[in-house]
């Protein structure tokens, strides 16, 4: 989503955007993902540690992830961890 031009306008992204219960943090997933700020400037702005601001920018991707396109995304995740479990 870095990457996007206008991550906005995908219907998919907001509606899982959207559904990120905890203000703070998808103020800060939107700062990192859709306006491209780093880490070190979202702690400054947000007077917060750059520690807190990656544990708060963890939980909101956790979260998107398992809003996106109704639990999709997660469920391509756990996927991909029992196919290594089983190449192991």
């Amino acid at each position: 989503m870095r990457h996007k031009p206008q991550p906005y306008q995908s219907n998919l992204i907001m509606s899982a955007l959207n559904k990120i219960d905890d203000r703070e943090q998808r103020n800060i997933f939107e700062c990192y993902y859709f306006k491209r700020e780093g880490i070190v400037s979202i702690a400054k702005s947000r007077r917060l540690t750059e520690r807190v601001v990656g544990q708060l920018l963890i939980r909101a991707v956790q979260a998107f992830i398992e809003q996106y396109d109704d639990g999709h995304l997660l469920l391509m995740f756990k996927d991909s961890e029992l196919e290594n479990e089983e190449t192991e």
